[in-house]
């Protein structure tokens, strides 16, 4: 929040120097989150007002082959949190970022709120399990807490292991002849996908409100991956962007296109609403990975 000290917790190992390029003046420290009494420490020391988890191992692919790993950071790491805010007094607000992986096993869209978890994979478990977590500080011991549920939320800044930022360096690089082809799996896969300012500022609203709830936060549209590919080489300059892909199919254990999101209860409590169409997303993310080959120390600035 502007004006107030930001005190950030990174994974050990984390290159900072990005982060403070955009954030000069946050103060970093590196804990492991299923380090639990490090993570104590470090909410002691801060003493704060607002905590924002955005910490998870957030891989649903890979969370099969590292369960215990994934309920130490994504369960474990909540609970320790808001057991520490109580001890504090509880004033803290805490938000939870939540994950559409929760309905991940539907047949069934929209989702909203109230509807069925379908968690699969051990990464969706362990969101649920922290869903729950947040709903039992809330309602049981008072505390302001509130998970966002979000849907996929891109930007320039997202990083290279998820598929839409491979695809916009890729096409960068293509557009300016460091590179041929896009090597991908499944592009019929279809999502929900968002701008993530957008969604920064959804949390934002939630933490300010009067009452805690859980939110949905989504654009309610769901998109082709090979859709995604088409715009970016569109913004990149490439109309036939169909030779310069090559699509293996899917290797995931699993991949719901019905992942789609309900925000109304967000539009008409928070007056949320999502502004950047799919269109802008892919073009703002291919030129700004453009602005990088040409100046890898290119900063970002929110269109």
């Amino acid at each position: 929040r502007e004006g107030f000290p930001v005190v950030g917790v990174a994974k050990p190992g984390t290159r900072h120097d990005l982060l403070l390029r955009y954030a000069p003046s946050a103060e970093i420290i590196d804990v492991d989150l299923a380090d639990s009494e490090s993570l104590r420490e470090v909410i002691r020391y801060a003493r704060p007002t607002h905590v924002y988890n955005f910490g998870a191992f957030s891989s649903a692919a890979d969370s099969w082959s590292n369960i215990d790993e994934v309920r130490a950071t994504n369960v474990d790491a909540v609970r320790v949190m808001l057991e520490e805010i109580a001890r504090s007094g509880g004033a803290a607000r805490f938000f939870q970022a939540s994950s559409a992986h929760i309905f991940e096993g539907t047949d069934r869209s929209p989702q909203n709120e109230e509807f069925d978890l379908s968690p699969e994979s051990p990464y969706a478990k362990s969101k649920a399990e922290a869903l729950a977590l947040v709903r039992q500080a809330r309602e049981g011991q008072g505390a302001f807490a509130a998970s966002g549920i979000l849907y996929n939320h891109e930007s320039p800044l997202r990083s290279e292991n998820f598929v839409t930022r491979k695809v916009s360096m890729a096409v960068a690089k293509i557009a300016v002849g460091m590179q041929d082809v896009l090597e991908l799996g499944d592009i019929d896969v279809a999502r929900d996908w968002g701008w993530a300012p957008d969604y920064v500022r959804g949390m934002r609203l939630m933490m300010e409100s009067a009452t805690p709830r859980d939110y949905v936060l989504a654009t309610g549209i769901s998109h082709r991956l090979s859709f995604f590919v088409q715009k970016a080489f569109a913004a990149g300059g490439i109309r036939d962007w169909k030779s310069h892909v090559i699509a293996r199919g899917s290797d995931r254990p699993m991949d719901s296109n019905k992942m789609v999101g309900d925000a109304a209860s967000a539009y008409s409590r928070l007056g949320w609403r999502h502004t950047v169409d799919f269109d802008s997303i892919a073009a703002a993310m291919v030129a700004h990975d453009l602005d990088l080959i040409e100046d890898p120390d290119a900063l970002w600035v929110d269109f």
